[in-house]
């Protein structure tokens, strides 16, 4: 209860848990709730901030919101049930840093990006190479490669400004409980350069393609306006040694440029460069890694399994995603789902001729007709052929020529029927689906190591008790998938600096240590931040 009617001062309360029916969503149904379960009038409540907010699909007779919020109450409120307060964390200024040369940084992705947004923080111009162009020229390369077949190994889905990540779906999400400050202010980050500031709170944001390239270009011009410099079709095509310390690149193979500080954040389709730097020496060692297929099915049916008949076409909740597993505890091996892509499309993300690779992309409405995910089983370092520490990319190549030559050598993708996958019929009919460049029936058990597709199938007869509606004739496997992380670590030690050669700092997802944007963000920033602490 309230006992004074006009308070002074305030106080604001975490209210956790609030469960909003999908259909009563809003602002206004929070604060009912709220007071609801505080015990006091709606109008002695106000809705300051939605700290979290995820959709509950126990029940499909009934879905709800479960969201937790920061209220405003009288500071003579009666906090009986001893609700959290809360306080505003105001974030520090960053200290202005000074270092003996300007810190050169290899690869303008996710990593590349953050790093420099944390120098930048900090009062210190980076030096950025990127072998690929700027995001908008890479788009008209990109979509040259769709219409025309004439891929550009330099400029594509793999290589550019923004990295691989721009696109995709644009999955912002990473596991929060032990990362949770670095994510935020990744997510901060993107708030600030344009994204919607539902980002913060809802449980698995996304902004997709069209959103994501936006920032991307918005980012670009801040770090340059704040004196970075930015070179695009800069290659590092070596690294310059002094005893056992980094001291410069060459770009291109002509030009020299030298720093004491060299941060790698190359992404994981970098092989030349990987290649380079195996020669030299850099200390790296192989990983696991996760191989398989795009499995895609009709949006409706999507829908249909995750939000139940009553649901299935409600307008607020958009595409449905979901997310499958399987171990097989015996012999160390799982089957996943990753990467959905809810209402997008499977893209051709190759980089290099006669090797064929996939990925999935969604726009941030998220309404083509069909949903997909890459579907994938763990690959180990034993599954590969040698112990030679780039021997998983040996073993990418290998699946990929074998998807190129089955899709018939002009970038038609190798697909399969389901069903016909699981020999449960004889059709090889693919009917529609969202890969622009075209399908063509194939064998796909052919194109994998035995034990991918054994995996695949053992998790399809786990699925098909739990999800049915997976088991449909209108889903379509593609291959390959192989690019869902490197498979290449390069060793580092506590600080981010390699393990035999100093000055040198392997950041994110190429350098074998991340998965994905949010991630490899949030590890640009403990570099740096570790480095000018």
């Amino acid at each position: 209860m309230l006992i004074n009617n006009e308070p002074e001062f305030f106080l604001n309360l975490i209210i956790s848990n609030l469960q909003i029916p999908i259909e009563e969503d809003g602002v206004a149904a929070y604060r009912a709730t709220a007071a609801q379960k505080m015990k006091i009038g709606e109008g002695e409540v106000s809705i300051v901030k939605i700290l979290s907010k995820a959709l509950d699909l126990r029940n499909q007779m009934q879905l709800f919101y479960k969201v937790s919020v920061v209220v405003k109450v009288s500071e003579n409120y009666q906090n009986k049930q001893n609700f959290t307060v809360y306080t505003e964390k105001v974030q520090e200024k960053k200290k202005t840093a000074t270092i003996n040369d300007r810190p050169i940084i290899v690869g303008f992705g996710p990593a590349g990006m953050f790093a420099a947004l944390e120098f930048i923080e900090h009062g210190i111009k980076p030096i950025i190479f990127e072998r690929g162009k700027q995001i908008e020229e890479r788009t008209l390369d990109v979509e040259c490669f769709i219409k025309q077949r004439k891929l550009n190994p330099e400029s594509n889905i793999q290589f550019g400004e923004g990295g691989a990540g721009s696109y995709s779906d644009g999955k912002l999400f990473s596991r929060r409980n032990k990362n949770t400050s670095y994510v935020n202010r990744v997510l901060q980050a993107f708030v600030k350069f344009g994204a919607p500031p539902e980002i913060e709170y809802i449980s698995k944001p996304h902004l997709g393609t069209d959103v994501l390239c936006t920032i991307v270009r918005k980012i670009r011009t801040y770090i340059l306006e704040m004196g970075g410099d930015i070179h695009y079709n800069a290659k590092m095509t070596d690294i310059l040694i002094s005893e056992d310390r980094a001291v410069g690149v060459i770009i291109n193979g002509e030009r020299e440029y030298l720093s004491s500080r060299i941060y790698l954040a190359l992404g994981h389709s970098a092989r030349d460069t990987l290649t380079m730097l195996a020669t030299r020496g850099v200390a790296m060692e192989q990983k696991s890694i996760l191989v398989g297929v795009r499995i895609e099915h009709p949006v409706e049916i999507i829908n249909l399994m995750r939000y139940g008949d009553k649901y299935c076409d409600f307008s607020g909740l958009g595409a449905a995603t979901y997310s499958l597993n399987y171990t097989n505890r015996k012999i160390k091996r799982g089957v996943y789902t990753f990467c959905m892509c809810p209402g997008g499309e499977v893209v051709n993300a190759s980089s290099g001729q006669g090797e064929l690779v996939l990925n999935g992309m969604s726009y941030s409405h998220r309404s083509s007709p069909f949903s997909n995910a890459a579907l994938v089983v763990t690959c180990h370092p034993h599954d590969y052929k040698t112990t030679s520490p780039l021997a998983g990319i040996e073993f990418q190549q290998e699946i990929e020529g074998k998807a190129f030559r089955a899709g018939g050598s002009n970038w038609e993708v190798p697909a399969q029927n389901l069903l016909n996958f699981l020999g449960e019929n004889d059709a090889s009919a693919l009917g529609e689906n969202s890969y622009p460049m075209g399908a063509v029936p194939a064998d796909l058990q052919e194109i994998f190591p035995p034990f991918v597709a054994e995996g695949l199938r053992a998790a399809f007869q786990k699925w098909k008790a739990e999800v049915p509606l997976f088991f449909s004739s209108q889903a379509i496997l593609f291959a390959a998938e192989t690019r869902t992380s490197s498979p290449v670590r390069i060793t580092r030690d506590n600080s981010f600096e390699s393990i035999n050669v100093k000055g040198l700092h392997p950041l994110g997802e190429g350098a074998g240590y991340t998965g994905g944007i949010t991630s490899s963000a949030a590890d640009a920033i403990k570099a740096v931040e570790t480095h000018l602490a």
